[in-house]
């Protein structure tokens, strides 16, 4: 009789990390679709649980709000400002990787305006969605501070804390921009000009500021 080999308890593990990702993928992906149908504030999450199959309870369990659906990629946005920081090449100074990493970072926002999956202009909808959002970018920049301090850029943790706050910032700045630059009608080119110059100006005064 041939059994099966035992399951080792990494392997487990991924399993279960994989399960959860894929059910918070079609939770993210349920409550995008009745957001885009209905609208956001016409959509309860009750009307998300019923539509991914699963208890208003295993909802919670992921988002702990409906505004938290919103900005289901959040990990992502500080992974990548995490990256560009801590993870530029040796001698290229960092207002020119901000520049860089903050360029690649319009362009993925503003080819996504009018598509059905574009949702920077919902941050500037609602109050909740701004305490949210607010709440959201100081927890990233304290990431950043944390891995400022661990990489020897500075010893001083509010010197650290100032500069993941601007830095913060210019993401946060072009996410709104996009935002608000599709709210206005304006064109995809325009939009890119415009924050583009805003890119150049902000990362030219943290490049003088810092020294960096």
């Amino acid at each position: 009789m041939t059994r099966n080999p035992p399951v080792s308890s990494a392997e487990t593990e991924g399993l279960r990390n994989r399960k959860r990702r894929q059910t918070r993928q079609a939770l993210a992906k349920a409550a995008a679709d009745l957001f885009r149908a209905h609208g956001y504030e016409n959509v309860r999450m009750k009307d998300i649980a019923r539509a991914a199959d699963v208890s208003e309870q295993t909802l919670y369990n992921y988002f702990p709000s409906k505004e938290h659906l919103i900005f289901d990629q959040q990990q992502e946005f500080e992974s990548r400002i995490l990256s560009i920081v801590v993870g530029k090449p040796s001698g290229t100074p960092l207002s020119e990787a901000l520049r860089q990493g903050a360029a690649r970072f319009l362009d993925e926002l503003s080819h996504a305006v009018g598509k059905q999956e574009a949702i920077p202009d919902s941050v500037i909808t609602g109050a909740e969605l701004r305490r949210v959002w607010i709440e959201m970018n100081a927890r990233h920049a304290d990431s950043l501070t944390d891995a400022l301090l661990q990489a020897g850029w500075t010893q001083d943790r509010a010197t650290g804390k100032f500069l993941a706050r601007s830095i913060v910032a210019l993401f946060a700045t072009i996410f709104e921009g996009v935002g608000e630059a599709a709210i206005a009608g304006k064109t995809r080119a325009a939009i890119r000009k415009e924050l583009n110059c805003s890119i150049d100006s902000i990362t030219t005064l943290i490049g003088k500021g810092f020294g960096w």
